[in-house]
Order: C-alpha cells, then structure tokens, then sequence
C-alpha cells in the first residue's frame, strides 16, 4: 500500500507564529496561519474533543429540560434511574481502556484492528458480567430497583445497552487515536439531535420506556457507520507504520490495570463529592452544589482532553514528547485563563438560567470551582506525559492525593461553611497537586532549551 503524503515538519514540530510571515502579516496570512495551526493533530484534536464536550453538554442539558416536559415525573424519575445506572456500569466495564486506546493505538501499526477488537470484547464481556451480577443483586437491596427486572426481555435489553454504551465510549478514543477527533462531535452531535427526536416520538408509544428507548436505539445504530469509518478509512492510514507492533502481552496487561486503579481513584473523588454534600448538607444544599460542580467539570474535561491529544501524538514519536508538552501546556493556558476570568464574571448570569435562587446561592461556589480549574492543565498534562512514558505508578499516586485530599478537606470545612467549604476544599486540593507534579513537568521542558 502506498504511504500517504506526510505533513510538511513545521505542521508537526511548532506552532506557526507571527513573524514567519512578518510583523504585518494581513487577514489572509492570518487566518492561513489559523488554518495551519488547526490541522496540526496536536492542536486539533484537542479542539475538536473541546468542542465535543460544548456539543453534548449543550444537546444533553436540552434533552433533560424536554424529558421534564414530555414525560410524568415518576417515568422520569425510572428513565433518569436507568440511564445513570447503565452508563455508571458501562464507565466501570470499560476498564480505563480509553487510555490504553490513546496510548498504544497510535503506535501498533497493522496490529492496530486487533487492539480495537480487544478492548470492544474486553468491555463487553465485563459489561454483560457486571450488569447480569447488578440485575440479580440490586431488588434484593431494594424494591426501586425492581423496574431493571420487570421481564426478561428488559433485563436482556439492560445489559446489553451497557455493553454498546461502552463500545460507543471506547469509539472516540479510537477516532482521537487514528487522528480522526474531528469526527467525535460530528457522531455526538448526530446521537443527541436523534435522542432528542426519539423522545418526542417514542412519548405516544413507549411512555414507560421512552427515556431509556430514546438514549440507547441511536447508541446500536450508530455502532455501524463509526466502525465502517475506522476499519476501512483510517486503520489503513495506520497500517502504513509497517512493523509497529502491540507491546508484550505482560506489559499491556500491567499498563492496563494500575491505570484502572488510577481511574478508579479518579471516580471515587469525583462522584463521591455529592454524596458528601447530600448526606451532609441535605437534597437541597447538593442541588445548589451539582449545578455548579457540573460546570466545573465540564471545564475539566476540556482539560483532560488536551492531555489526551498529547498522549496521542506523542505515542507516535516520543522523541517530541517534551515539545509537545510545551506547546500544548502554551496554548492550554493562554485559552483557559481568559475563558475562566471571562466565566468568573459572568457566573451570576450563567447561574441564572437554572433560576434565581440558584444564582444567589452558587455563585460563590461555581467561582471558587472555576479557580480551581486553572491548574488542572498541569495535573492533565503530567499523567499524560505519565501516560506516555509508561509511569502508571504516578498516575495512581496523583489520582489518589486529588481524592483523598478533595474529601478530606471537604468533611472538615463543609460542616462549618456549607457548601462554599466543598469549593475551597476543592480549589486547595487541585492548587497542592498541581504545585506537586510541576518540577517534573519543569524538567521535562527544560530538554526543549537542551
């Protein structure tokens, strides 16, 4: 097979700036230099992923404003119970392989088909485990889980919803992987917008089962067209590495599964917080809290995303790993801190779209969580380049002083100052750990100078 045309070194190694062309470089210069800087796949895989997360953040908080409207409260309540339940199962079925996708994709050339099949029967053999295990357990701990196991067609349905949820969240790190991110909002966008109309359609017809229906029908169909696209257009483009090859057995396995640890971690800090609040403070005073917590995390995500794209790129050439670092963490910082000072500003407003009291009460809240966002590129950046390297040990050790320090702080201050408490806990949680991994990312730019 023919190697396809490569990209001219300046698309890869640097960032266009503006004296290439000159101090008075016209729009035309400018926006070609835009373009280029677009198409570089470390930049615009990060892109692409940042504008994946905006897309289904803003077509998922639609869906569940009509959910609210079309659907009675309690089909609401049993359709949100059922999606959060499967796709809670699915994210721990899934192993964490997203990371391994990321990081070893890129580099297994002909090996790649038989990675991607791995990591979709992994996660579908562990989906159909752990949901069939939940099924027979959960009416046992109590009568409201029930529903799940009202007939054996819907407990079949159930579990493998759970296993295509994965495959469907395995996918995009598959398309980041063959540098194919720019399709990742295009299959979000498509999924949400039939979400959307599967809702509307199923209300006359499926009421009990119109949510859950509604979430998983585009979920299987979309199986099809996205594997169509990563088998038989961008595996090929991987395949022309030649003799790349899938590492030992031992060391994916291993890599696999302190990574999981890590993850495991990761979710404990991350949804345990509302728990926290909730059994703390009360259903109201987490109302108050998850709002502005989801914002913040959406924020985080983008984050983590460019940590991603580094992971990528780098996998493929890890002798530009300390450059990629520099260039991602530049451009990181110089689009999220306008982006959080611009958000800071406007968190009364922002607030105010899910209600008044909403803005009076989270304000201080969602400020503090925005500040606490401004170091977690670092913190991203580090277990990428962890990642990379294959020091799955710190990825743990980082994950596990986040958790340990976000609750920590969280039980002693949330008693005396409320919910504010669980955002200073927060900010001073990710100010500590990202004070804690910058010298070895220090060291790591200084190679840059060498």
């Amino acid at each position: 097979m023919r190697r396809p045309p490569q990209p001219p070194p300046a698309a890869i190694t640097a960032e266009p700036t503006a004296g290439d062309r000159g101090p008075h470089a016209g729009p035309a210069d400018r926006l070609a230099r835009l373009r280029e800087h677009v198409r570089t796949p470390l930049f615009g895989n990060a892109y692409a992923l940042a504008l994946n997360i905006a897309v289904t953040t803003t077509l998922g908080s639609g869906y569940w404003v009509l959910a609210a409207r079309l659907y009675s409260p309690r089909e609401l309540g049993l359709g949100a119970a059922a999606v959060s339940t499967m796709t809670f199962l699915s994210n721990l079925s899934q192993l964490n392989l997203n990371a391994a996708l990321a990081r070893f994709l890129p580099e297994s050339g002909p090996s790649g088909g038989r990675l991607i099949a791995y990591a979709y029967g992994a996660s579908c053999l562990v989906a159909i485990l752990v949901s069939s295990v939940f099924l027979a357990v959960a009416p046992r701990v109590s009568d409201h889980l029930a529903f799940l196991t009202g007939s054996w067609l819907l407990a079949v349905l159930f579990c493998l919803s759970v296993a295509a949820w994965g495959i469907f969240t395995l996918q995009d790190s598959v398309l980041t992987a063959l540098r194919g991110a720019v399709w990742v909002p295009v299959e979000n966008a498509t999924f949400g917008v039939v979400k959307i109309l599967l809702l509307i359609a199923l209300i006359g017809t499926l009421p009990g089962l119109g949510i859950f229906m509604s979430w998983n029908a585009p979920v299987i169909v979309a199986l099809v067209p996205v594997n169509l696209l990563v088998f038989r257009l961008l595996l090929p483009r991987l395949r022309s590495l030649g003799t790349a090859r899938l590492p030992d057995w031992r060391v994916l396995r291993r890599f696999v599964a302190l990574d999981y640890v890590g993850y495991l971690f990761m979710q404990a800090g991350t949804n345990a917080l509302p728990l926290l609040v909730t059994a703390r403070l009360g259903a109201a005073a987490n109302g108050q809290f998850y709002v502005a917590y989801a914002i913040g995390n959406a924020l985080e995500l983008v984050a983590y995303n460019f940590g991603v794209s580094l992971t990528v790129e780098s996998s493929r050439d890890q002798s530009r790993l300390a450059l990629y670092t520099q260039q991602i963490l530049r451009r990181g910082f110089l689009l999220f801190t306008p982006g959080i000072m611009l958000l800071w500003l406007a968190a009364p407003l922002l607030l105010t779209v899910f209600g008044k009291e909403y803005a009076q009460s989270s304000t201080a809240l969602l400020r503090l969580l925005l500040l606490a966002v401004l170091p977690k590129p670092l913190v991203a950046i580090f277990v990428a380049v962890s990642r990379v390297q294959k020091r799955i040990g710190r990825i743990i050790a980082v994950q596990a002083l986040t958790s340990t320090l976000v609750l920590g702080l969280s039980l002693v201050s949330v008693g005396r100052l409320g919910i504010l408490g669980d955002g200073i806990a927060y900010l001073i949680s990710q100010a500590v750990v990202a004070a804690a991994v910058l010298p070895s990312l220090v060291r790591l730019l200084r190679k840059v100078q060498a």
